[in-house]
């Protein structure tokens, strides 16, 4: 038992580098860390999405992410960034995502409503939309999400290029014609609280559809839902609209690249809630964000977060260090299943190494013992010899922990007991 100090070392020494050596091989499976910079297409700048944009720019920042707003023209525009990678996530109009490949892409949250305005000169009444067949119509501009979603419903009605004049330009372009008479009617997707949607309001030769059909549109596109704008909703000092008006309504939602980390798509969910939960205008409280109508189908995290909320980690915790302890729970919990076996065996092991080191004194004993029947005085010389080495050796140079004491003192009084009958044999033997 020489050193028994060092042998300590030795046996801990091997627990923890097993303990290390699993630490590098889960390492390898721990995902890497989120970036500090996430990407954002929006509508215009000064639109309602840029506008939501910058207030969740201004939460992430408080969290140590920067959030990079790039405006576009619309909707589509969103989808061609987020497809090809430009950007991570995107603002997208319901009604938008028709020829969207859905494996690149996940939802995470519809999270207000935008109405479709379908304005026209009041002095041609219309009371369905199939009777703008043949009429000049602003469908909105390339890129926007007005353009497919009012072609989607023009067409649903049989309407189309071939019978009907499609003008591409934008909502402010389009309300302009439509004020000036060059063109018959106007699609709009947008806010109650944009300034054309006043302006075109309040403009005596300029007329609202309300749509008759509402539940027949909103049964076959799960993107649009049917709302009311009450009379005087937009301005009750001048009583706009001056009658209830039942229109429809997309749902603008988050969309992200699948490849977008985990821990930033929890992240931008917890600034959307703080944005939107206490609605709108046209939304009730809590009612967004919501995973419903929206066309992209959801992500598994995002549908995970809007039913369970923020863990307690997320909750307690900044959101480095949130983020680390996810991470790392992978490691944690199967090299904590390691490393309790591990110390607990050690201690069983040291017992082993120092009760094995008694064993194999005492069979150098046992081997003596055997001799005591012999005749031969050198032999007896011998055991004497190698027996009274042994004892000296003990005394001098071992050193035992306190709770092998007991056998340490058990051993000494054997060897002095083995010591002392071959003395007596030699004795015996001497002439």
């Amino acid at each position: 038992m020489k050193c028994e100090a060092c042998r300590i070392w030795i046996i801990w020494g091997i627990v923890f580098s097993i303990t290390i050596a699993g630490f590098f091989i889960a390492y390898l499976f721990v995902p890497p860390p989120p970036p500090k910079e996430v990407s954002i297409a929006t509508g215009r700048v000064g639109g309602g999405y840029h506008t939501f944009a910058l207030e969740y720019q201004k939460l992430l920042k408080q969290e140590g992410i920067e959030l990079k707003i790039t405006p576009t023209a619309g909707s589509i525009e969103v989808l061609n960034l987020l497809e090809t990678g430009k950007v991570s996530v995107g603002f997208v109009q319901g009604g938008t995502a028709q020829n969207v490949s859905k494996e690149e892409l996940s939802s995470l949250a519809s999270v207000f409503y935008e109405p479709v305005w379908v304005f026209h000169r009041k002095e041609q009444p219309i009371i369905y939309l199939q009777e703008l067949k043949g009429k000049r119509i602003a469908i909105g501009e390339k890129g926007s999400g007005t353009r497919p979603l009012a072609l989607r419903l023009l067409e649903a009605n049989d309407i189309k290029a071939e019978n009907t004049t499609f003008v591409e330009v934008s909502s402010k372009e389009g309300a302009k014609q439509l004020i000036a008479g060059d063109i018959d009617a106007a699609f709009f997707v947008t806010s109650p609280m944009a300034s054309l949607i006043s302006e075109l309001l309040e403009n005596p030769e300029i007329e609202l559809l309300s749509f008759k059909r509402h539940l027949a549109y909103s049964s076959r596109y799960n993107f649009l839902t049917s709302i009311t704008i009450g009379e005087g909703l937009v301005s009750l000092e001048n009583n706009i609209p001056d009658e209830d008006k039942i229109l429809l309504a997309a749902t603008a939602s988050i969309v992200a690249r699948n490849d977008t980390h985990p821990a930033l798509v929890r992240l931008l969910l917890k600034q959307i809630v703080k944005t939107h939960k206490d609605g709108g205008i046209l939304e009730k409280k809590n009612e967004f964000p919501s995973d419903h109508h929206v066309e992209i189908p959801m992500s598994v995290e995002a549908s995970r977060y809007l039913e369970k909320g923020p863990s307690w980690v997320e909750n307690v915790f900044p959101f480095w260090l949130a983020s680390m302890v996810d991470r790392l729970k992978i490691l944690l919990i199967p090299l904590l299943t390691l490393m309790i076996p591990l110390f607990k065996s050690a201690f069983p092991i040291y017992r082993w190494r120092i009760r094995s080191q008694i064993y194999r004194w005492y069979k150098t004993l046992r081997e003596a013992d055997l001799t005591m029947s012999c005749c031969d005085i050198n032999q007896i010389e011998t055991e004497i010899a190698k027996i009274t080495e042994l004892r000296d050796e003990i005394v001098r140079q071992v050193s035992v922990p306190l709770p092998y004491m007991g056998e340490f003192y058990t051993l000494r009084v054997h060897i002095n007991l083995v010591l002392n009958r071959l003395e007596e044999q030699r004795k015996c033997l001497q002439p």
